[in-house]
Parts: structure tokens; C-alpha cells; sequence
């Protein structure tokens, strides 16, 4: 065959390729990408997955084989970020970015959960157990009734220390538990805040930190601080807020009469007449103590 017809063909085949890169159509992934972002105490949690959905498949024990890592998603692998340092499912993690992995099992077995610093592979190919950071166990349970049709996280907040990320698809239902540090640094806060507020300012930290440490569930430095400010800033707000710390701490007697009070005084009767709903359901559960 002559030169120029090499050419001519070589041409075509080039031309050819090209034009069935063009020809790829920009469509929807059949697993769309997902993120969802929680904040736990001052730790950001995040995880990113693809979803991929039922579609009428049998999912565990066939198109998710038992028995080998799964990149409990779809696509890239999943990935669990943190802000903090954390527990997971009560192992200590350091703050950073890492690929999930689960290893099915049975339903009527534990299933487990791995967390891999390699954050860069497609799926689980590649994975490598010599990066893992955690290994651990955690129950799989399934709903009787409800179906996911599409794979879905959730990070649910339980408190400002405590919560769990949540997997679901078709009836699965898996809880990993996760626990952050809040209260040191809060009390740390807190302290430093007092120490920088000017002497007429600080009745307003010391109010700050009550609501705080009442919203937080500890009552007993929640009530020192709703004391001081009543001692430094006496109103009907700030005696509201002590009589809802007495009651946190167990002392109704003290809790009814700091309530009881409000109802006392131009000022006071304002106050009440603006959060009576609030005020007599207190009491009457007070009351009833």
C-alpha cells in the first residue's frame, strides 16, 4: 500500500477516535454524588458518598458480596472527614480525612467498619489494609417494613458531645457512634471570657455561660453562675434563668419560689405576663415533684 494511503487511513482512524470521544453524552450519574456536614459540639463532621439506588436488585449477598470490603457507596470511595479528634464507635481517631469501608456480613452478624487514609481510590480497588486506622465492629440491623430505595448517611447530633453517623439503604440500618470533646474546651471559654469582660460586663458572661451550662445538661455550675448574676444584675430575666437552674439541680422548693416571685412588681409582672405559658407549665411540673 502506497505512503499517502497509510496516511489517509491513519487519518481516518484518528478522526474516527475523536469523534467518539465528542460523541459521549453529558448524563445524570445512575449515583449521584451526596454530602451532608454536622456540627457535633465544635467538631465538623462530613461525609461524601455516591448513592446509588435499589432498582429492584437483590442488594446483601449479591450485588454487595458478604465477606469483602465495600466502599459503602458507589463510585470513588466514601468519605468521612473530621474537624477534631474523636471517638468512633468508641476508638480514638485524630482529626482528618478518611476513606469508609464496611465488610458485610449475615444479618444476624456484626458487620465491619474501616477507616482507610487513603482517601484517592475508585470504589475499593486498590485499598490496602496496611493504611487502615480503624477496624471495629458494629450491629447491622435491618427494618422489617421501611425501604431506602436510594443509600442515604445522616450525622445526628444526640448532644453537644454525643451522636451517630447513620447509613441507610433498602432495610438496612446501620449506627456508628460518634463522641467529641466540648465541655473542657467550653469551660475554657467561658473562663477566659470573664477574665477579658470589664467588671460592669461581666454579669453578661456569667449569664452566657448559665443558659450555656443549662442547655449542656450541667446544672450545678449553671447555677453558680445564674447566682452571680442576680448577686451583680438582679432582673426578672435573670431570676427566670435561677429558678430554672434550681429546678435543674433538684431544689423545687428554691426553683417555685424564684418563679412565684415574678409575679411580684411592675417589672417582674411584665416578665411573667410575657412568658406565662413557660412560667405556670414550670410550676405545675415543679409542683408536682
Amino acid at each position: 500500500m502506497p505512503i499517502a494511503c497509510y496516511r489517509t487511513f491513519a487519518f481516518f482512524l484518528f478522526l474516527a477516535a475523536n469523534v467518539s470521544v465528542l460523541a459521549q453524552a453529558d448524563l445524570p450519574d445512575r449515583s449521584p454524588r451526596a454530602s451532608i456536614a454536622r456540627d457535633i459540639g465544635y467538631t465538623a463532621i462530613g461525609i461524601s458518598y455516591s448513592s446509588p439506588s435499589v432498582g429492584g436488585r437483590e442488594i446483601w449477598g449479591s450485588l454487595v458480596p458478604y465477606g469483602k470490603v465495600w466502599r459503602a457507596g458507589a463510585n470513588r470511595a466514601t468519605t468521612l472527614t473530621l474537624s477534631t479528634a474523636a471517638l468512633v464507635n468508641g476508638e480514638p481517631i485524630a482529626a482528618g480525612a478518611y476513606a469508609l469501608f464496611l465488610i458485610p456480613r449475615s444479618a444476624d452478624s456484626t458487620w465491619t467498619l474501616i477507616l482507610n487514609r487513603d482517601t484517592s481510590l475508585w470504589g475499593a480497588y486498590g485499598y490496602d489494609a496496611g493504611q487502615d486506622v480503624l477496624r471495629t465492629e458494629l450491629e447491622a440491623k435491618f427494618a422489617r417494613t421501611s425501604n431506602e430505595e436510594h443509600l442515604k448517611y445522616d450525622i445526628v447530633p444526640q448532644n453537644i458531645e454525643n451522636g451517630y453517623l447513620l447509613l441507610s439503604w433498602e432495610k438496612l440500618r446501620l449506627y456508628v457512634p460518634i463522641k467529641v470533646e466540648t465541655m473542657e474546651r467550653a469551660v475554657a471559654e467561658i473562663q477566659e471570657a470573664i477574665a477579658a469582660a470589664p467588671t460592669e460586663s461581666e454579669w453578661e458572661v456569667y449569664a452566657q455561660a448559665a443558659e450555656f451550662l443549662l442547655w449542656a445538661g450541667t446544672p450545678g455550675p449553671a447555677l453558680q453562675y445564674a447566682k452571680k448574676v442576680m448577686q451583680a444584675k438582679p432582673s426578672p430575666k435573670a431570676r427566670w434563668r435561677l429558678s430554672r437552674a434550681y429546678a435543674a439541680v433538684g431544689d423545687f422548693s428554691q426553683a417555685i419560689d424564684a418563679a412565684q416571685s415574678l409575679k411580684k412588681g411592675e417589672e417582674g409582672k411584665a416578665f411573667y405576663e410575657a412568658h406565662k405559658v413557660e412560667v405556670d407549665n414550670a410550676l405545675r411540673n415543679w409542683q408536682s415533684k
